[in-house]
């Protein structure tokens, strides 16, 4: 049995977030990882939940949509009890993490 093996490799600055109780994790996604992430490249971020194994997803967070609390709910599956935020704080969060990128590009520019 032969099994494809695919590797690729880069260097990114992985970001951690603390809002009030909402601990994240983002890796921004680039252009090559697209095929592994469900053809989200550039502009996305995988977003993990610190402490809540399981719960990592691909967001644009230039999109609105990635701040709806259903959405969000629905993605990360917070409707399981346990976690200790509800889908309302992790949309504000990721708000202000929106606006935080923003400023950052603009330092770029």
């Amino acid at each position: 049995m032969t099994a494809n093996f695919e590797k690729y490799l880069s260097h990114v600055g992985v970001r951690f977030y603390r809002s009030g109780g909402v601990e994240l994790v983002l890796v921004p996604l680039m252009r090559e990882t697209a095929s592994f992430t469900r053809s989200a490249g550039d502009g996305y971020f995988l977003v993990s939940l610190m402490g809540e194994p399981g719960s990592a997803y691909p967001l644009n967070l230039r999109s609105p949509g990635s701040y709806e609390p259903a959405y969000l709910e629905k993605k990360f599956k917070l409707d399981r009890r346990g976690f200790g935020y509800t889908p309302e704080e992790l949309a504000a969060t990721l708000r202000l993490i929106a606006e935080d990128l923003a400023h950052e590009e603009g330092l770029d520019q």
